[in-house]
């Protein structure tokens, strides 16, 4: 990729297309900030951002799991986002993960699970290891993330665990970027999508502009 074909961005830059985006895939202000707030970590922690994010508002998928002590159930893949967002919610109470391992079925996109995953670790005070039906991928708490084995593309399809552990990840070497490269492609394609939040305006509403007909000079 060259310097052409780059746009660098900075994290209130990417939280703000991320927002506009989501909304305009459809997702209501809840989600489309919890999505903002996902893209900023994983660009933070230089993970691919862009690609996570195209791929959970571009793809059609399930958004329905039923979160149980021990196993969350799902007739199908599950988004990564909307796990994610339910996995903070019940990340204290007994389906969560603070009591022992939770698989959390297979995930449609994992790496966008991970911010959560990370939030619940510092809501609970531990370390998790996740493990994408092998073992572990990752390891985080509520301050850093270690990858120990492979990869997860942002289009995966996974059966993911958290395991509570007592490792913590090694520390960082360098402290969390403050701006991220996308590709061209990738900014007009999550532009595209933040437009479609864009209300046209109607004859009646562009007529009544500027005070309801009245004469503001």
């Amino acid at each position: 990729m060259t310097a052409a074909d780059q746009i660098r961005l900075t994290m209130p830059e990417i939280s703000a297309l991320s927002l506009r985006a989501a909304r305009g895939a459809g997702l209501d202000w809840g989600m489309a900030e919890e999505c903002a707030s996902a893209a900023t970590w994983l660009a933070a922690h230089q993970f691919n951002w862009a690609n996570a994010v195209l791929h959970q508002l571009e793809t059609p998928m399930s958004r329905q799991v039923i979160p149980a002590i021990g196993r969350w159930h799902a007739d199908e893949p599950v988004c990564g986002l909307h796990v994610g967002a339910t996995l903070s919610d019940f990340a204290c109470l007994p389906e969560g993960p603070g009591f022992g391992a939770l698989s959390l079925g297979p995930i449609n996109g994992p790496l966008m699970l991970v911010p959560f995953v990370v939030r619940a670790a510092k809501q609970l005070d531990t370390a998790f290891d996740v493990s994408l039906g092998a073992p572990p991928w990752l390891r985080v708490s509520g301050d850093c993330v270690q990858v120990l084995a492979g990869r997860a593309g942002p289009e995966m399809i996974a059966e993911v665990t958290i395991s509570p552990t007592r490792h913590a990840p090694d520390p960082p070497h360098n402290a969390a970027d403050q701006n991220a490269v996308v590709s061209r492609d990738q900014y007009d394609r999550l532009d595209r999508l933040a437009l479609k939040m864009t209300v046209p305006s109607s004859a009646l509403s562009a007529k009544g502009a500027g005070g309801l007909g009245l004469d503001d000079d």
